[in-house]
Parts: C-alpha cells; structure tokens; sequence
C-alpha cells in the first residue's frame, strides 16, 4: 500500500469514528512517513509495519471500559514520574552543554575581532605581528563558524529528543487507559534536504579554513620570530628572549 492511500484510508476511518484532531493525527503519520523514507524504507514498507489502518483507526474510538479503569494509569503515571527525574536531568545537562558550545563560539569570535583589531586583550602578552594576528584571527573566526553550526544540530537534536520523549510518554498513558498510540518519533532532527546540504557545506568550509589558517599562522608566526617556539621569543608565559 501506498503513502497516500494509506493515509486517505486513514482518515476516511477516523471520519467514520468521529474522531476529533484528525489533521493532527494525520499530520503525525506523514511525518513517520517521512522519517521511515529518509532512512530507506519504501512507502509499501512502512504501511505494512504500520498495519491496517481500519485497526489504527480503532484506536481511537472512545473506550468508556478502559476509560473508567484507572489501575494502569496510576501504576503507569509513577513509573513515569521516576523516569522524569532522571530524563530531567539528562535533558539539563543537554542545554548546559549547548550554553558551553555557545559560549565558546562567542569567545572565539571575540578573539578574532581582537586579533584583527589589534587589541592586546591579555596585557602579559607581546602582541605578535599583525600578519601572524590576521591568520590566526581568521582559524578563530573560522572556528567560532563550526561552532556555531555545531550548536544549531546539538539544539535540533536536543529538541527533537525531547519530542520523542514526550511522544514515549503520552503512549506509555495512552496504553495504560487502553488509547490510541501514535507512531513513534526518531531522537534526531530531520531537516530539509536543501537546509541541511547548506549546514555541511559551512561546516565542511569553516573546518578547511580553521585547519589551513592556523597551520598557516603557526608557520608564519616561526618564520617572523625566527622561532619553532615562538611564544619564548615574545615574552609570553612570563619567558622572554634571554630566556
């Protein structure tokens, strides 16, 4: 069975039922769809892992039996209350490792504006030639880029694993009280094909850059001070030329 003819099955059945949020249901079934055929599975494939969608349908019919029964709801709920806790914190480290990316791509951007500047942000430091300052200044910018492509994927995938999660939740419910269950959500995003091919090109771009320039700036800033150690010659670390 195809997509469409899957999904207009579908629906015809929901209308028979009477069920509410039908676009919404639907929309949930194109988006399996869509996930299941970017990882390689035919359209006939993923209905047939689907199954009948007369008995998906079903699903959502009112149950008053199962509704009035709240044994498995209560049992259901505290699991998932402990899983919150340790889902919470899991998640809480996700954004704190994000604000981190975030932080460092700032900082690298800092770095490069001083560079280009010539603003001497670390007074103990000699400033080094501004040749040897434009090229490193470059590799920082360049890095503060990636960085910054690496914290919108990390934010994507950070959002799209709490979606999944809040999809587990609602049908671990939705089986205890005898509910429909949605199918479930991949843990990460999926963009548009376009979005994403533009996202690796600047990353891939920001990475040759940031590698060619600071291999660059290393072998300049050498050659100017005459050096393989050239932090020794300008003074940096508290070491000096006599040094």
């Amino acid at each position: 069975m195809k997509k469409n003819e899957f999904l207009a099955k579908l629906k015809d059945e929901l209308k028979k039922n009477n069920v509410a949020d039908i676009d919404e249901i639907i929309s949930e079934y194109e988006q399996h769809f869509a996930f299941k055929m970017a990882d390689g599975y035919s359209e006939e494939e993923i209905a047939a892992r689907l199954g009948d969608p007369l008995q998906l349908a079903s699903q959502f019919e009112s149950n008053i039996e199962y509704k009035t029964s709240g044994g498995k709801k209560i049992a259901a709920a505290i699991g998932l209350v402990f899983t919150d806790i340790f889902t919470g914190a899991f998640f809480i480290l996700l954004v704190v490792w994000e604000i981190i990316m975030a932080a460092f791509a700032v900082s690298n951007l800092v770095i490069a504006a001083c560079l280009f500047g010539r603003v001497n942000f670390i007074t103990k430091f000699t400033p080094m030639p501004y040749l040897s300052a434009v090229v490193i200044g470059i590799s920082a910018a360049a890095l503060a880029v990636l960085s910054v492509v690496g914290c919108i994927y990390f934010a994507l995938f950070i959002r799209q694993l709490m979606r999944a999660y809040g999809r587990f939740h609602r049908n671990t419910m939705a089986i205890a009280s005898g509910g429909a269950v949605l199918p479930p959500l991949a843990i990460y995003p999926r963009l548009p094909a376009k979005v994403n091919r533009r996202l690796r090109s600047v990353a891939l771009f920001a990475m040759v850059v940031f590698t060619t320039s600071f291999v660059l700036g290393m072998i300049i800033s050498m050659l100017l001070s005459g050096s393989i150690e050239f932090w020794h010659t300008w003074g940096w670390f508290g070491y000096n030329a006599v040094n």
